[in-house]
């Protein structure tokens, strides 16, 4: 097949009738513009959807920062309020120095007994927190008030792994219902990496929240959601960096808030 050309008159009126032919070449040339043009479009979406992917993750990391820094604030002022109340006296005022010897006195003074002392003191001291900070501001009461539930009869924690991705690591975990099917199990998981940065304890929640200073989420329904019949994949992200990892907490709760299930896991046990 022969290739056609195209004939263009160009018509002044003060001029001859021209005639100008035009190749293929030209239709061939806007053809591999637009080529070029449409491929620079996916070049540069590609480009920027990159950089939001990357621009999420700093403000996800951001956010895990701040929490994490909101909940050693408040350990830090738990400890500073538990340290007062111990040097604060609890019957009135302290009792007055013993005289001094250069003063002589006819009687002498009766010694007061300092080894009686500290145990009433110390219980009173106790109750005072307590009502102070609640039930659970000692560690037997905490024990008490709250304890370890390491099963549950409706819910179970199960397949657990755990990758390095980069700086980051990777917790998988499955949600299972014990129940019957037609009863899904309905509550809210959280995850807790226990480790050591620059030696000083280090505890994060995910999904991202507060935490109470015995290292329990304050508002349990801020926790990953759930209802399943049989089982459900979660994943949980923590920027590792400079920290080093101590256990994994796994932690449920049911619709009320209450804790059903609280699981300890280590790296060298996942292995």
């Amino acid at each position: 097949m022969a290739r056609q050309k195209i004939d263009v008159l160009l018509v002044r009126k003060d001029a001859p009738v021209q005639t100008m032919r035009l190749g293929p070449w030209l239709f061939y040339f806007f053809i591999i513009l637009m080529i070029v043009i449409l491929a620079a479009l996916a070049g540069g979406g590609y480009l920027l959807y990159q950089q939001n992917l990357a621009l999420s993750e700093i403000i996800k990391d951001n956010r895990r920062m701040r929490l994490s820094a909101q909940n050693l604030e408040t350990i830090v002022r738990s400890l500073q309020d538990r340290a007062f109340l111990t040097n604060m006296p609890v019957d009135g005022p302290a009792p007055p120095p013993p005289p001094p010897k250069q003063k002589p006195a006819p009687p002498p003074p009766e010694p007061v007994p300092v080894a009686k002392q500290p145990k009433p003191v110390q219980e009173e001291q106790t109750d005072t927190m307590a009502k102070e900070n609640g039930p659970a501001s000692t560690p037997k009461e905490a024990q008490a008030v709250e304890p370890w539930p390491t099963s549950a009869d409706w819910v179970d924690v199960r397949k657990i792994s755990l990758r390095k991705s980069g700086r980051d690591l990777l917790v998988y975990f499955n949600v299972a219902n014990k129940l019957d099917a037609k009863h899904p199990a309905r509550g809210y998981a959280f995850v807790l990496l226990r480790s050591k940065r620059k030696g000083a304890p280090w505890v994060e929640a995910w999904p991202p929240t507060k935490l109470s200073p015995l290292g329990r989420p304050e508002n349990p329904k801020k926790g990953a959601r759930f209802a399943v019949q049989h089982r459900k994949r979660f994943k949980a992200r923590f920027v590792l960096v400079d920290k080093k990892i101590d256990a994994v907490d796994f932690l449920v709760f049911n619709e009320e808030g209450e804790l059903d299930l609280l699981m300890r896991e280590t790296p060298d046990s996942l292995k």
